[in-house]
C-alpha cells in the first residue's frame, strides 16, 4: 500500500470515530445515553378540604407541580377518592366538568393553572393553584378519605396523595 492510502485509511477512521463519539457525547446515539438526568413530574396537594353540600361534594385542593421539567406541565388525568372501604374514580373528563373554579396563587398569576378533558388538572411546574370541584349527587359520610392523584408514567411512590376528614 502506498502512503496515501494508508494515510486517507488512517483519516477515514479518525473521521468515523469523531463522529461517533461527537453523537454519543451529546445524543447518546451509539449504545444510549450516558446518564439519565431527565426529571419527572411530581405533584403535591398542599391543602385540602371537603364538605357536603345540598348538591353535592365540595372539594378544594391546592396543588403545585415540585418537581419535573420546564419544557411541559404535569398533569392528573384520574383522581381517586378513598376511605378503608369505599372509593371513586373521576378521570380527566369528569374532573374538568366537576371543576367550578380555579384561583392562582398570587405570586404566579402569570402562569395558568388550568382542567381540560384530555390532560384533568394541568399544573405548571412551580406554580400553585387552588382547584375547587363540586361533585354533583355525592355525598360522603363522616370519616376519613384519602384523594390520590394519578401522573402518567409516575411510579406509585410520587403520585400526590392527601387526606381530609368529613364531619357530621
Amino acid at each position: 500500500m502506498n502512503k496515501v492510502a494508508i494515510v486517507g485509511i488512517i483519516f477515514a477512521l479518525f473521521t468515523v470515530g469523531w463522529i461517533l463519539g461527537t453523537g454519543q457525547w451529546a445524543y447518546g446515539n451509539v449504545v444510549g445515553p450516558l446518564f439519565n438526568n431527565s426529571k419527572l413530574p411530581k405533584l403535591n396537594v398542599t391543602y385540602i378540604t371537603a364538605y357536603n353540600t345540598p348538591q353535592g361534594l365540595c372539594l378544594i385542593m391546592n396543588i403545585t407541580d415540585i418537581d419535573g421539567p420546564d419544557a411541559y406541565p404535569a398533569s392528573a388525568p384520574l383522581m381517586e377518592i378513598s376511605n378503608g372501604t369505599w372509593h371513586i374514580f373521576l378521570n380527566s373528563s369528569q374532573i374538568a366538568n366537576d371543576t367550578v373554579k380555579i384561583i392562582q396563587a398570587p405570586w404566579n398569576a402569570n402562569k395558568k393553572d388550568s382542567v381540560n378533558w384530555y390532560s384533568g388538572f394541568i399544573v405548571i411546574l412551580g406554580s400553585e393553584g387552588q382547584f375547587h370541584l363540586l361533585i354533583k349527587g355525592l355525598h360522603l359520610s363522616p370519616g376519613k378519605y384519602e384523594v390520590k392523584l394519578y401522573t402518567p408514567a409516575i411510579s406509585s411512590n410520587r403520585q400526590a396523595i392527601a387526606y381530609f376528614t368529613i364531619s357530621s
